[in-house]
């Protein structure tokens, strides 16, 4: 891509953050996710680029808002993938972890996944040659500590809060590493473990389209991603084929979920997360804090913006 969008993306994930804040903690989640969609298409219609909206995890979910498959002004061919409300029940519930993410990136360059889970590994930069998916949890904790020159009881490892962990959760435990539990926005719990800011790793299954928004943002910040996408039966390898995957054993890396530097991902807090602070409501518009990265360069930007509604009205 000729052009950086990555100041125009956060715009649209400021947008839809700054909806979904309307109707944070009124319990009503599907009203919260498509408002949500719905800022955010309206607001990447404007972007100059044809964009092959990809991994779109509510397409053709009936209750859901559906977005066009190719969104865009019109101009050069690009990926788009776009995550209007990650944990929209925690934000609908008035819970933390909730935010909204966009990646774009040159025409196939993202890799499409079929909706099912996907088992994680996510690490910074430092710890990335030493992990290893195919070992058991606790190998990889204990060679995390050593890569980060830690005690393992100084370790904290970020997995989400459901009952198939269970199981994870005690081995981790058993170790003697520290355990930080979320209950949903496993895309803020990744980014948490790759810049270190509040976690040292992040393990276990979450979504496949959640992992190459994760792919997306080690493109751009460095790190390391180890995934395995979980089929349970012969339809779900169907499924995986018509996205072009045949190989239903593959340990998924960075480079083969995003497969160019010419990407740029932004996302921006609903509510206080592991990596974001949440909308913040002021008399007269509100504070939002985002995040900005560019593959090619490494660029990286924190944001804290004030909208002024008396003068642009979001709503």
């Amino acid at each position: 891509m000729e052009k950086n969008h990555g100041m125009e993306i956060v715009r649209a994930t400021e947008i839809a953050a700054l909806t979904a804040a309307r109707l944070q903690g009124l319990g009503r989640h599907m009203d919260i996710l498509n408002d949500s969609r719905q800022a955010l298409g309206k607001t990447l219609a404007r972007l100059a680029v044809e964009g092959r909206l990809v991994n779109d995890r509510f397409k053709n979910r009936p209750d859901a808002l559906q977005l066009p498959e190719t969104i865009g002004a019109g101009g050069p061919k690009t990926d788009i993938m776009a995550i209007a409300l990650e944990a929209y029940h925690s934000a609908a519930d008035g819970r933390g972890g909730a935010s909204s993410c966009v990646a774009i990136a040159e025409e196939g360059a993202i890799q499409s996944v079929p909706n099912l889970s996907m088992y994680k590994l996510v690490v910074g930069p430092e710890i990335g040659p030493v992990i290893d998916i195919n070992q058991p949890p606790v190998v990889n904790v204990k060679r995390c500590a050593r890569a980060l020159r830690k005690y393992t009881e100084n370790v904290t490892v970020c997995i989400l809060n459901k009952a198939r962990h269970q199981q994870l959760i005690r081995e981790v435990r058993g170790c003697g590493a520290r355990i930080r539990l979320i209950d949903e926005g496993e895309i803020s719990g990744c980014l948490a473990a790759i810049t270190g800011e509040k976690a040292d790793i992040y393990m276990g299954y979450g979504y496949a389209p959640e992992g190459v928004m994760v792919a997306a943002a080690i493109s751009c910040l460095g790190g390391y991603f180890e995934g395995k996408i979980f089929y349970e039966n012969d339809r779900d390898k169907a499924d995986a084929s018509e996205h072009g995957i045949s190989d239903f054993d593959k340990t998924y890396r960075v480079q083969d979920l995003i497969r160019s530097k010419e990407v740029a991902i932004a996302a921006t807090g609903v509510s206080d997360g592991e990596f974001l602070e949440g909308v913040r409501l002021t008399a007269n518009g509100a504070i939002t804090s985002s995040f900005i990265a560019r593959g090619t360069t490494r660029t990286y930007r924190k944001l804290e913006t004030r909208h002024f509604f008396d003068f642009k009205p979001v709503f």
